[in-house]
């Protein structure tokens, strides 16, 4: 065999494992699937809050209230995680609070795969603080946080906070 089609049959084989690895390593999801968590029905009191005029070292935290509507199904929440470092949020159920969700970068790997089970007719407090302190900004910023749910109406949830920086 010529040395040019070893080294066209060589850079073949070795993207076929290249390819074959991606597609094992990304198929490799960890993430729960909705199929297996049940279906469930939830409502949020809001989705918006407006801080207001703040100053650049304080800090200020909305809840929103999540309700499991379901007759008879356990609303799971997962996947909660924010748009900025400055963001941060937890989700309260039972009384028992999370540590803080942050962009998923920055995020602890028990609170990425961190799932939240409210039991039916029961409530969930998501609570949203914005330090503007983190990413020093001026002026009128909007934060968000995501979460997402086993309700097939709402499979992802995101919240909005916004302020005025001084």
């Amino acid at each position: 065999m010529k040395a040019d089609t070893q080294i066209v049959l060589g850079a073949i084989v070795a993207s076929i494992a290249i390819i074959a690895g991606a597609v094992f390593l990304l198929g490799n999801d960890k993430r729960p699937k909705r199929e297996i968590l049940g279906a469930a029905s939830m409502t949020i009191d809001k989705t918006f809050e407006d801080f207001g005029d703040m100053k650049g070292d304080e800090e200020k935290t909305a809840e929103f209230t999540i309700t499991n509507t379901s007759a008879s199904s356990v609303l799971r929440i997962w996947n909660v995680s924010t748009s900025c470092d400055c963001t941060f949020a937890s989700v309260v159920i039972n009384g028992q609070e999370t540590g803080e969700f942050n962009m998923p970068m920055h995020m602890i790997a028990s609170l990425k795969n961190w799932i939240g089970d409210v039991p039916t007719k029961q409530t969930a407090i998501l609570k949203v603080t914005y330090r503007p302190k983190v990413m020093p900004v001026v002026g009128v910023v909007t934060r968000q946080v995501t979460f997402s749910t086993n309700d097939p109406k709402n499979e992802t949830v995101e919240v909005s906070v916004k302020a005025n920086v001084l």
